[in-house]
């Protein structure tokens, strides 16, 4: 673990995965103008395997009835990877359609803001836990 509680650091986790996003659909536009460009996004993050990796590996869910859905572990969700399905290519063979990438951009944006809102109440609220501590 890297030191920070629990929340905290998957909120981190999500934040960093946010940035990167961010370039990669930032590099996206700027080639929108460069033959045979093929957009990349970056593989979805999943919140159980998150959890189950990197924060917090003591709640590892079990199966303990034969129906029970197994879990799997899968390689790094940081990993750029091509757009599987294009909207539209080019001529020149370019397949960036940017209203699809600013759409992406504004998601992305959206979603910052919210961790970033989740990370600005937990820290109100561990100060208010720390004050009702003192007093």
């Amino acid at each position: 673990m890297d030191g920070k509680p629990g929340l905290f650091s998957l909120l981190a986790k999500r934040m960093d995965w946010l940035g990167q996003r961010q370039k990669v659909l930032a590099q996206n536009i700027a080639n929108a103008d460069t033959p045979k460009f093929v957009p990349h996004d970056l593989k979805a993050q999943e919140f159980r395997r998150l959890i189950e990796r990197q924060a917090m590996p003591m709640l590892r869910p079990e199966a303990t009835q034969a129906g029970h859905i197994q879990t799997s572990s899968l390689g790094d969700s940081h990993r750029s990877t091509e757009q599987k399905e294009r909207y539209e290519t080019a001529p020149s063979g370019n397949a960036v359609v940017i209203e699809e990438q600013l759409v992406k951009v504004a998601q992305t944006q959206s979603d910052f803001n919210a961790i970033t809102n989740l990370y600005r109440k937990q820290v109100a609220m561990m100060k208010m836990a720390l004050r009702g501590r003192a007093q």
